[in-house]
């Protein structure tokens, strides 16, 4: 059994080595012929034939190969300031906005648009004219006449509300002095009244005569009523005071008419 294995390795072998020889010897006589029809023809071999198509195809290869940044192509061309697409891929691509800024981008050449797309059609440019007419009824120079009847009205307004504003403060001071008076008025009325409970509450005790609680029943009752014969005593005390200066203005008139009287009889 060995000596058989070892026979058929060795028979394996020859025949591996004869078939590498074999197409060795074939690739040689390949390449012998094609030296030898280069040096009848006086050119170069065909690997090294520039040709138009190979060109091209080697310009691709090696620009793929420089392409290093792994953008989309539409991306690359829109860095590289091309069209990003060559065919459209979308209906957005087929709309006259999109075509237009794809003009007014890349230009006439750049982006294979035709410029007639820039301009409207007789249906848009009558719809833009009606739409205008609707929307801007007026001429321009009724605008620009409303315009400086608007600047008038407002200057004028303007001018009305400085010169409230420079009556008012001129009667500032007045308005200040008037304020003080009220307020002080109010202060002494407030310490008035305040003295007024504090001199009822003493009468109430005086009343009394020994320390009343001022929660107690009857010191209320009785701060109540001195509290109305007090409200009593002011209100008499006013009406007397108005009938004097009412007095004193039928006698300052009287005293006007009968003078009058005398001038036109004399």
């Amino acid at each position: 059994v060995r000596p058989f294995l070892a026979l058929r390795s060795g028979a394996a072998e020859y025949l591996g080595q004869f078939r590498s020889l074999t197409i060795g010897a074939a690739r040689l006589e390949k390449k012998q012929a094609e030296l030898e029809v280069a040096e009848d023809a006086d050119e170069l071999p065909v690997t090294f034939v520039d040709d138009v198509e190979s060109v091209e195809a080697r310009e691709e290869r090696i620009n793929g190969l420089r392409n290093k940044s792994r953008l989309l192509p539409q991306h690359r061309n829109m860095l590289l300031d091309v069209l990003p697409y060559e065919q459209s891929q979308s209906w957005i691509h087929e709309t006259v906005k999109y075509r237009r800024m794809m003009l007014g981008r890349y230009g006439i050449e750049g982006s294979r648009t035709d410029p007639r797309v820039c301009f409207p059609t007789k249906k848009e440019a009558y719809e833009r004219e009606e739409y205008e007419k609707v929307a801007f009824p007026f001429t321009l120079r009724q605008m620009m006449d409303a315009n400086e009847a608007a600047q008038k009205a407002r200057k004028a307004a303007t001018e009305a509300r400085e010169a409230e504003i420079a009556r008012k403060l001129e009667k500032l001071d007045q308005w200040t002095s008037d304020l003080n008076a009220k307020i002080e008025k109010k202060e002494r009325e407030a310490r008035a009244a305040k003295e007024r409970k504090d001199r009822l509450v003493e009468e109430v005790r005086r009343h009394f005569g020994f320390k009343v609680d001022p929660r107690d029943e009857r010191f209320q009752e009785m701060l109540a009523q001195k509290e109305r014969e007090d409200r009593k005593k002011v209100k008499e005390a006013k009406r007397k005071e108005k009938e004097e200066k009412m007095m004193e203005k039928l006698q300052k008139k009287t005293a006007e008419l009968e003078a009058e009287v005398d001038v036109s009889s004399g």
